[in-house]
């Protein structure tokens, strides 16, 4: 086994994961429906149930706010999931098609036993393949179709538990086991604690650990990827990869959040002492980004004219979420 970031280790590491690792893969999540009810499925309410589309944390009416999304993290791969992606096929092959025109690698996840003509339908822009099974032994024949047709394959699943059979069906197929921290969320989080289940450090279960241990010493090929790992390795590389494409007077930090001065207001007032100065800026928000030299130099000034001048950090996503303000 090979030891990486935040208590993760594997003996196979699938190119999803390596491109996740690199925070280089588009999380597209393409319904919130699914056939199951799951007791542990971590989904938040805004998505759950809800024939919603969102790029990682952008919801999607469109094709071009998908490119906006790729375009802004320089995704190298996209990962398609839900709810369950296959009981909206057609879309899901419309997505895959998308990015494999850009030469990105796509990998799905899905907790349907895919009967051998769908596989192959995916397999025209489906690099790997995850199944998620509800009944273990339905999911034989998907596995072995999907390695036949070219996709690498696996199980991917929660440390629920240890269970023999999945280990020795990831083995006999030859496929690979990705095995996640059992996470606590504010949709799971009652019907976890109510089965027995205990929160650790950030939110994982506090047996995950000792069942990724008992599957490492049977899986052939095997991944376990903590809850910190998610945090701290994929989603702040994500970040900074976002954060890098934004102009460049905004500050990065080491988490990839970006600083900046805001300017609030009458915005045409604020945008012509900007543009006397020829300093460059952003309108978003409800507001103007700029530089924070700009806004602690003339901070007088625009206030004197009306309008609320902060610093503010926030996260480079879409939905620009603020996680500190300093009022000037």
């Amino acid at each position: 086994m090979k030891r990486i970031e935040a208590g993760s280790y594997y003996s196979y590491l699938s190119e999803g994961c390596r491109l996740c690792r690199k925070g280089a893969k588009l999380v597209l999540f393409i319904t919130g429906q699914c056939p199951h009810s799951c007791f542990y499925c971590p989904i938040s309410e805004e998505r759950r149930g809800k024939d919603v589309i969102f790029a990682n944390e952008k919801e999607v009416k469109n094709l071009e706010d998908v490119l906006a999304e790729i375009e802004l993290m320089d995704a190298e791969g996209a990962s398609i999931t839900g709810g369950e992606p296959l009981i909206k096929l057609e879309r899901t092959l419309e997505y895959a098609r998308l990015f494999k025109t850009l030469d990105m690698h796509v990998h799905i996840y899905t907790s349907l036993p895919a009967k051998p003509h769908v596989v192959e339908r995916l397999s025209e822009f489906i690099d790997e393949i995850r199944f998620h099974p509800v009944k273990i032994h339905e999911f034989r024949e998907s596995i072995l179709t999907a390695k036949k047709v070219g996709m690498d394959a696996g199980i991917e699943i929660p440390a629920l538990r240890f269970d023999e059979k999945i280990a020795e069906l990831v083995n006999e197929c030859k496929a690979f086991m990705n095995l996640n921290e059992l996470e606590f969320s504010s949709t799971n989080f009652d019907e976890l604690v109510s089965r027995g289940y205990e929160p650790g450090e950030f939110y994982g279960d506090t047996k995950s650990g000792e069942v990724a241990e008992m599957y490492s010493k049977v899986v052939e090929k095997f991944h376990y990827c903590t809850a910190l790992f998610k945090d701290k390795a994929q989603f702040r590389r994500r970040l900074i990869r976002m954060a890098f494409n934004h102009p460049d007077f905004y500050k990065v930090t080491n988490e990839g959040t970006l600083i900046c001065g805001y300017i609030g207001g009458n915005l045409e007032v604020a945008k012509s002492m900007l543009d006397a100065e020829g300093v460059e800026y952003v309108e978003a928000g409800g507001g103007i980004e700029t530089s924070i030299e700009f806004v602690q130099a003339r901070s007088e000034d625009l206030k004197a004219a009306g309008l609320k001048v902060d610093i503010i950090e926030r996260y480079p996503t879409s939905k620009r979420i603020v996680v500190e303000r300093i009022r000037l």
